[in-house]
């Protein structure tokens, strides 16, 4: 990857489990993606003027996990992901996904989906909401390249979420 602001020197995306101290920054992106998302994701803000999306379960509770991601060397991106709930009992849930727009088709949300997929290698389920017609194509050709076994996909239309969802299993990392 390269950018034209770099003279074309390859760029470093780097991807890993967020930490305490990059939490501050995962709220601001939250922050970021809630307002991208408005037109879609009804919401309204709190008394400070925030949507406010709530961390706490992702910095002490099992099973829910924090990463992120850098780009030459600036943070990109985020991803939450949680136990899996609306078509398996099992395994997990892309419960947030944002890269920012600067740093989107370059990569960078591709290397973030696949970090985040090794790191919870298993069952998935990976959602859109209805009219992100963006978000259900990105996510069709990350998760068929990286399921050796393919996903399936369907409509779900009742309960808290209600959208596309794919199913499938990430393989474990390969061995470095």
């Amino acid at each position: 990857m390269s950018s034209p602001e770099d003279g074309g020197a390859p760029a470093q995306t780097v991807c890993r489990a967020a930490a305490a101290g990059d939490f501050p920054a995962v709220q601001q992106m939250l922050e970021l993606y809630q307002y991208e998302l408005s037109d879609l994701w009804p919401q309204d803000l709190d008394a400070q003027g925030r949507y406010g999306y709530d961390l706490r379960r992702h910095l002490r509770a099992q099973r829910f996990f924090a990463h992120v991601v850098w780009h030459q060397g600036v943070y990109a991106g985020c991803a939450l992901v949680a136990p899996a709930a609306v078509t398996r009992t099992e395994g997990c849930w892309m419960e947030q996904f944002f890269v920012l727009k600067r740093y989107r088709r370059c990569g960078v949300g591709r290397a973030l989906a696949q970090h985040v997929f090794a790191a919870h290698p298993g069952p998935w389920e990976v959602g859109q909401m209805p009219g992100n017609a963006a978000a259900l194509a990105f996510w069709r050709r990350v998760i068929a390249d990286h399921s050796p076994t393919g996903f399936t996909e369907q409509q779900v239309t009742d309960g808290w979420w209600r959208g596309t969802v794919q199913r499938f299993d990430a393989p474990p990392a390969p061995p470095r």
